[in-house]
């Protein structure tokens, strides 16, 4: 995984205080595969209260900002799953 302890602190801390103490987070895509460079952070969170679009959009922006990466923020609907909801939790690590 090519993310430091305090990236991954700071993803939690976060995602926690926006979408819930108890929220799931996992890191998929280039960032989880140490043979490869640079790549955006791309998080999938099943969040553990309701979210609102302005609160997914503060949240991934406030991250972006605190990171210095760019962020993609996939966040699961009660209800529905995409599939790349299930590509995020099969191939993902979770944080």
């Amino acid at each position: 995984m090519r993310l430091s302890q305090d990236q991954i602190d700071t993803i939690r801390t976060r995602i926690h205080e926006v979408m819930g103490a108890g929220s799931r987070i996992w890191l998929f895509g280039s960032r989880v595969d140490d043979a490869r460079r640079g790549g955006d952070v791309d998080l999938y969170v099943q969040p553990s209260r309701p979210v609102a679009l302005e609160q997914e959009l503060l949240c991934r922006g406030a991250l972006a900002d605190a990171l210095d990466l760019g962020v993609d923020l996939v966040i699961a609907r009660p209800g529905e799953e995409r599939p790349i909801e299930r590509i995020a939790r099969q191939t993902g690590t979770p944080l």
